[in-house]
């Protein structure tokens, strides 16, 4: 970890960058009339990125590993902005999110090795069979875009360690049935009101992977 004072720079560096690409890639959501979203959410969108962005520099072990760190807040926080508006996770984003993904975790083995890029394949592959498994079991409450967005956290996940990615694939959940009860207890749902399962699972993953170790 670096020393505090060029690390907190480096935080805050990255914090305006995060923003900046938060804010310029806010339009993408309007590529599909159904997941526009309104423009009073573009800069709450573009600063919580880059708190989570300052947070991924803080967490990166070393400069081979920034990308990685950032790339999960810069597209997670815009495709849980949509799906908390629209229930959609768009293939527009999924597959740039998937891919840029798999270039970060490339350029972060040079200095950290091929075994957390094992981890991470492992991490993605078994986290996507598993939300796929549900969602054929229950069609209804989860949909092939969190079944795609789990492939893509469970490689953040794997990458950390077996405690994140257990963290990031309960953490999902959790945070889901709270939201359900959230939306129950204000009158806003009833037991038959579907609601977004992306935010949640977002979220578990942001907090497992930037908070906990552990190498597979």
């Amino acid at each position: 970890m670096p020393d505090a004072a060029p690390g907190a720079v480096l935080a805050l560096v990255y914090a305006v960058a995060g923003s900046l690409t938060a804010y310029r890639m806010f339009p993408l959501a309007a590529r599909d009339p159904r997941t526009v979203l309104p423009g009073r959410w573009r800069w709450p969108v573009a600063v919580l990125t880059g708190l989570f962005c300052a947070l991924g520099a803080l967490k990166a072990e070393a400069p081979t590993e920034v990308l990685l760190y950032l790339v999960l807040p810069v597209f997670g926080v815009l495709l849980a902005a949509i799906d908390l508006r629209s229930k959609l996770l768009p293939n527009a984003l999924l597959l740039p999110f998937l891919a840029v993904t798999g270039m970060a975790l490339l350029v972060a083995a040079i200095e950290g090795g091929w075994r957390p890029l094992v981890g991470a394949l492992l991490g993605g592959a078994v986290m996507f069979l598993f939300y796929l498994l549900l969602a054929f079991i229950s069609p209804a409450g989860m949909g092939m875009g969190d079944v795609k967005l789990a492939g893509v956290l469970g490689l953040y996940g794997g990458y950390v360690g077996v405690e994140a990615w257990l963290a990031a694939l309960l953490g999902g959940f959790i945070f889901g049935g709270l939201a359900g009860i959230a939306l129950l207890l204000s009158g806003r749902g009833t037991r038959n009101t579907s609601f977004p399962f992306g935010p949640g699972m977002i979220l578990a993953a942001a907090v497992a992977v930037l908070f906990l170790d552990g190498p597979l």
